[in-house]
């Protein structure tokens, strides 16, 4: 069961936190009590946390306050304010070598109220509440079996915009600890080497007992930052925090508890039972996220998933977010009622397939300020594949596509022991979609999950089936100037498959296809014959690449280099074996029996390919083969008569 399924938002509420409110005017996050006051702080003031401040002597406010103005003070002594460690001021523990060295280490463009991140993507108003509502549901819910929370989903899902969300509200309630955004495109942030110190700086900034020991771990070994993740997590994050609460227990239900993290595994460091944290990650389902999820990954018992992309259907929320933002450009450049329409909407939902990130791209291209929205939006609604201004304003989703690729293709490299190219493997694969995976594997003698453990994020697998998340993705992989650097060249893809094709063809001994319709031809009812017949796996190898063969749109965009590559198959009786996938072998039935034991769709497309090869390619075939190996043309030219008799006498007459 869903961790809010049968509670409400504030049934959750811890009850330190209920009555928590947003600070404004830049102050940090908690439940302390402020007094309302303004006043000017002096140059050169550090701007100080309230939260934690000491408060065992008289209470001195604002000491170095100029232009001071006071008006209805309120103030409100209590006992239980987070402080630990001797009764230095807030100003020396930061001016502390340790916390000196821990802050030029710090990521500061991570944090989920940056500048760096002005207007961040997040969830509108009425949208995605239902999951919204089961990460805060958890998160709350303080006696949860479980310590961390993953949510998963594909490229442009919106994990970015819920997290954003999550942390607005967590900050709102005083319970976030710290948040982190990873960003490909900045390096402060785009890799782990900062986490860390940044997490850290943020649990430091608001409680100051905490700043305290994690500055004196730095001071205690500068080179920590050099160490690996899970040592400095144990030394600035876990050690503090399991020093401080050992000796500040009355606080641990008053501290902020919720940890933000987009896309990291490493945190299983954090758990144990020894911090108090309800750590969210927000990933891509990548293969070291996908692996610790699942058994017998150290995640799989530890971590509650929730699968964005496959629990949850956001198409409303598309719509919604589509509609609102649409209504909004047209209030604010006043266009008239009706420069868009409810079909206009629909369409542009439809497009977007489940992903926010394509109907974020669509309406900010047409919320540009340069030229009419009404015009940018038709230009959208008839965009084709190529299209240049398609490419201008899907710049940034091709540049999230081209680094997971590139990400992808590197991991590859690195394990690969077979010198294989990982893009010309990808983009067979993707080419031949229709294809059970188990069949694909076994024309380019590859294992597929080597090469989707890096890719779940745009394509996985469905009932043996490639299962690509958005069709955006297949039209970046195949327009040259989109995809640039992964982009593959389609005539290097079919030469390549044409080739494991043959190869297969050649290795198949002709005797298999003799022996597994021997088989079938004793058994009695028809649909017995085609289920043992059709489903061994020589003939469906042979069916694959014999189908491959055939396709005249594929092997003809070679020419020249196909007829050579043919030689060696020919020479070598490939062509005795294409005869057994063109009529099956008799054995005292006749050849049209084999032809009811095909269900509608197989025999018209054995028709299809039968006429491709005979009417078209054959001939095709033996004006090459003529002039450098005309002995193989006699060969071509043989089957050529065989299959034209053998159509016209048995199978023809089922088809005319």
């Amino acid at each position: 069961m869903k961790p809010n399924q049968n509670r409400s938002p504030e049934d959750h509420r811890h009850p330190s936190t209920e009555s928590a409110q947003p600070q404004r005017g830049g102050f940090a996050e908690g439940p302390s009590a402020l007094p309302t006051a303004s006043y000017t702080r002096s140059p050169g003031e550090p701007a100080t946390p309230l939260v934690g401040t000491a408060v065992h002597c008289t209470p001195t406010f604002f000491p170095n306050a100029r232009e001071f103005r006071l008006d209805k003070l309120e103030y409100n002594h209590t006992e239980h304010h987070i402080h630990n460690g001797p009764k230095q001021s807030t100003r020396a523990s930061e001016a502390s070598e340790g916390w000196k060295m821990l802050v030029e280490k710090t990521a500061p463009n991570a944090l989920y109220n940056s500048s760096a991140r002005f207007d961040p993507p997040k969830c509108d108003e009425d949208t995605r509440l239902e999951v919204i509502n089961e990460i805060m549901g958890w998160i709350q819910d303080r006696d949860a079996p479980t310590q961390i929370l993953c949510m998963t989903g594909a490229a442009g899902s919106g994990k970015s915009a819920l997290q954003q969300t999550v942390s607005e509200r967590c900050a709102s309630l005083g319970i976030l600890a710290a948040s982190f955004f990873f960003n490909a495109g900045d390096s402060t942030r785009n890799n782990v080497s900062r986490i860390v110190p940044t997490i850290a700086y943020q649990l430091g900034h608001k409680i100051p007992g905490l700043r305290q020991l994690i500055g004196l771990a730095v001071e205690d070994d500068p080179l920590i930052f050099d160490t690996v993740l899970k040592t400095q997590m144990e030394a600035l994050i876990v050690g503090p925090v399991h020093h401080f609460l050992a000796n500040n227990s009355s606080l641990s239900e008053t501290l902020p508890f919720a940890l933000l993290i987009d896309g990291l595994d490493e945190c299983n460091c954090l758990l144990r039972g020894r911090t108090p944290f309800r750590i969210f990650l927000a990933s891509r389902p990548e293969m070291a996220i996908y692996e610790a999820l699942h058994e017998p990954g150290h995640l799989h018992n530890a971590a509650y998933h929730i699968r964005l992309s496959d629990d949850y259907d956001a198409t409303g929320d598309i719509r919604r977010s589509v509609q609102r933002r649409l209504q909004e450009l047209g209030l604010r450049r006043k266009l008239r009622k009706g420069w868009f329409s409810d079909s206009d909407v629909k369409a542009i939902v439809e497009a977007a397939s489940g992903q926010y990130i394509y109907a974020a791209t669509v309406t900010r291209y047409i919320s540009e300020p340069r030229g009419s929205p009404a015009e940018r939006l038709r230009a959208v609604l008839t965009w084709a594949p190529g299209d240049c201004q398609k490419a201008k304003a899907f710049a940034s989703l091709d540049a999230l596509y081209r680094n997971i690729v590139l990400n992808a293709q590197q991991a590859f490299d690195k394990t690969d022991e077979h010198g294989r190219d990982f893009l010309l493997l990808l983009r067979c694969i993707i080419w031949d979609i229709s294809r059970p995976l188990c069949l694909q594997e076994r024309v380019y003698l590859l294992d597929i999950e080597v090469i989707l453990c890096d890719l779940r994020s745009l394509l996985d697998k469905k009932h043996d089936l490639l299962n690509i998340y958005h069709n955006s993705f297949q039209e970046f992989m195949a327009d040259p100037e989109r995809a640039g650097p992964v982009y593959v060249y389609p005539g290097r893809a079919i030469e390549y498959q044409l080739k494991c094709c043959l190869d297969r063809i050649s290795k198949i001994p002709l005797e298999d296809f003799n022996k597994e319709y021997q088989q079938a031809s004793r058994l009695s009812s028809l649909v017995a014959r085609k289920r043992l017949y059709l489903s061994k796996d020589q003939f469906d190898l042979l069916e694959v690449c014999a189908t491959v063969l055939v396709d005249m749109e594929k092997t003809r965009f070679l020419k020249e280099s196909f007829a050579e590559m043919l030689v060696p198959f020919i020479a070598n009786d490939g062509l005795d074996k294409i005869d057994k996938w063109f009529r099956a072998p008799e054995y005292g039935d006749p050849a049209p029996q084999f032809f009811y034991m095909l269900d509608d769709y197989a025999a018209s497309r054995l028709h299809f390919y039968y006429w491709n090869w005979r009417n078209g390619y054959c001939s095709w075939l033996l004006s090459q083969l003529q002039d450098f190996a005309p002995e193989l043309a006699i060969v071509v030219r043989k089957y050529d008569g065989l299959w034209n008799t053998w159509w016209q006498e048995n199978a023809g007459p089922l088809f005319d």
